[in-house]
């Protein structure tokens, strides 16, 4: 049985305690359990907007030349490769995770002309979904979007006929995670590619595209990767499909010699060519603030953490609320749960919004699920505790009942 003590006693033993205090803390009583939707803010972001407003008044278009603005996209995609199971030239942080998704389900398709189909599920994340339904319109019904329930059913289905299969990592309602190392040996083995979306995964769970054979990548950097609300995505190709197509969108940052102003494009090498427009110079200086943390996390350090705290939090869910009709539906088995852990109640939306009330920041997913994004570097297995002696007493005194709590929020 867990208790207070025991929470307190794995916080003590947290070899990344170091980093916690290197977060913006919370408002006193507050408790956010919304890395799935926004990570934490570190502490020095305000000073870093500052030193670039100072820059923007002194220098203007010299800033430029005199700062790292252009190179951030490849620096920042550099920083977080290892977590992601990537080399640091294989990755770059631009655009958002519709428009990367848009550029490599695009390439996937023209690496594989002769095939027609993208496999994927209906449960996948909507932009996911609407990316490759308007593709397919957009090319005129050449493509077909196939999207299958049952995942033993999905990974039969794979076949001559398969171009990409299209899969986000993690179950953005109840956490469950692809064996993305079976999918991408059963993709390989039909001759069709894996573009994967690691959204719910990077910066909280083992991720390793290199290793599990994945073909391509993308993923928002504002969730566990707290590089703030709307932060540019991350795009990763495998170095061998790299050069063998034009880029989708042909921008001017992806140009090989961007300043000879030429008429003509000229892919850049490598990953680079999937830039596009100008670097969102601003963003890319609040994201800094949390990559430069993320420079110095230890991945097997990280999915420990993780891995505690999501047990830790499963237990006592099932310890002090299962007889209140809380149902954990994330996975039992770590290896198969992503960022968050998912729970049901037959009154989730309205438990969940007397929970922000409590001050227990989650969020809620139709038709039930309350989710728990659990963010290792600044999270405390007595928050869990803390969270859990909370939500049982709103269950025990059924405050979700009061009508304040009806209107649901995202």
């Amino acid at each position: 049985m867990l208790d207070l003590d025991r929470c307190r006693q794995f916080d003590a033993d947290d070899p990344l305690a170091r980093f916690r205090d290197r977060f913006a803390a919370p408002e006193a009583g507050t408790i956010f359990l919304d890395a799935n939707s926004v990570g934490a803010m570190p502490k020095d972001v305000p000073a870093r907007a500052a030193r670039l407003w100072q820059l923007w008044v002194e220098q203007r278009r010299r800033g430029w030349t005199v700062s790292d603005w252009l190179e951030k996209p490849s620096l920042l995609g550099a920083s977080i490769a290892h977590l992601i199971g990537a080399q640091p030239d294989d990755v770059i942080v631009t655009d958002n995770t519709s428009i990367n998704l848009f550029k490599l389900l695009s390439l996937a398709l023209r690496l594989r002309p002769e095939r027609k189909v993208v496999l994927t599920e209906p449960g996948n994340f909507p932009t996911d979904l609407f990316i490759a339904q308007g593709l397919a319109r957009y090319l005129g019904g050449q493509v077909e979007v196939r999207a299958i329930d049952r995942r033993d059913a999905l990974l039969d289905a794979i076949g001559a006929d398969t171009a990409v299969v299209y899969l986000s990592h993690v179950d953005y309602r109840t956490s469950y995670r692809w064996d993305m190392v079976e999918v991408c040996r059963r993709a390989r083995a039909a001759g069709a590619l894996t573009l994967w979306d690691v959204s719910h995964a990077a910066g909280a769970i083992d991720v390793d595209l290199e290793g599990s054979g994945a073909d391509l990548a993308v993923g928002c950097t504002y969730k566990y990767l707290c590089g703030g609300p709307g932060s540019p995505a991350l795009l990763w190709i495998r170095k061998e499909h790299q050069k063998r197509e034009w880029p989708t969108i042909a921008g001017w940052m992806g140009h090989a010699d961007l300043f000879a102003f030429a008429s003509d494009y000229e892919p850049a090498p490598g990953i680079m060519r999937q830039l596009t427009g100008t670097p969102a110079v601003i963003a890319d200086e609040l994201v800094a603030g949390a990559f430069d943390l993320w420079r110095e996390v230890r991945k097997d350090e990280l999915v420990a953490k993780h891995r505690s705290l999501s047990e830790t939090l499963k237990a006592l869910l099932e310890q002090e609320c299962g007889d209140l009709g809380v149902a954990i539906d994330s996975p039992a088995d770590y290896e198969r749960q992503g960022g968050h852990v998912a729970f049901r109640h037959a009154h989730g939306g309205p438990v969940c919004e007397a929970l922000l009330d409590a001050g227990v920041v989650g969020s809620f997913r139709k038709p039930g699920v309350v989710r728990f994004g659990l963010g290792p570097l600044y999270l405390l297995h007595e928050d869990c505790w803390i969270a859990a002696q909370r939500l049982k007493e709103i269950l025990e005194t059924e405050t979700w009942r009061d009508p304040k709590y009806q209107k649901v929020s995202v």
